[in-house]
């Protein structure tokens, strides 16, 4: 996994959630999304990073799907564990089913309004290795791409206690 270059050793921590070395820094955090500040910093600077470089490559679900499913919530409010589930459909949609990410998009729908409540999924095997800091500044798009996959993988593997639920689910 790696951290965040360092400049002037500019404190850092560890994501609670990813486990990514990131700037200790003070900022907004995503309301249901469990992240550290420097994490959310970095998930929002590749997502600018990837526009700016690639337009908007078909790794773009994935890195969205990874990060998110990434970062769970407690399960204690709704829209984290939609988040959790829904991201898992998407990882599921797009390295299983090999769908493109329109079609993903129209099954993540599907799978939404197909429930009134998720469960609370926990994960029993940690976050994986790999984290939003493995896709940041690739400069190619054909690496990007495949680390993207990598990373979105990576995690996929991470909730594999939940994947025939999921699978299930993608079958709406």
């Amino acid at each position: 996994m790696r951290s965040v270059p360092r400049s002037n050793s500019a404190p850092t921590v560890v994501c609670p959630q990813c486990g990514a070395q990131v700037p200790d820094c003070d900022g907004p955090v995503h309301r249901y999304v469990r992240s550290s500040p420097g994490c959310w910093k970095a998930f929002g600077e590749v997502q600018a990073d990837e526009m700016l470089r690639f337009g908007y490559p078909p790794a773009h679900r994935i890195v969205v799907d990874a990060y998110m499913a990434q970062h769970p919530g407690d399960g204690s409010d709704r829209r984290d564990r939609q988040s959790v589930f829904v991201h898992l459909v998407g990882l599921h949609a797009t390295l299983e089913l090999g769908l493109p990410p329109k079609q993903t998009t129209n099954l993540l729908r599907r799978v939404v309004h197909g429930h009134e409540d998720f469960p609370a999924l926990k994960r029993d095997h940690g976050p994986g290795d790999l984290t939003i800091l493995d896709v940041a500044g690739t400069n190619n798009a054909i690496v990007y791409e495949r680390l993207a996959r990598a990373w979105g993988i990576a995690v996929w593997a991470t909730w594999s206690q939940h994947h025939q639920l999921i699978r299930g689910a993608a079958d709406i």
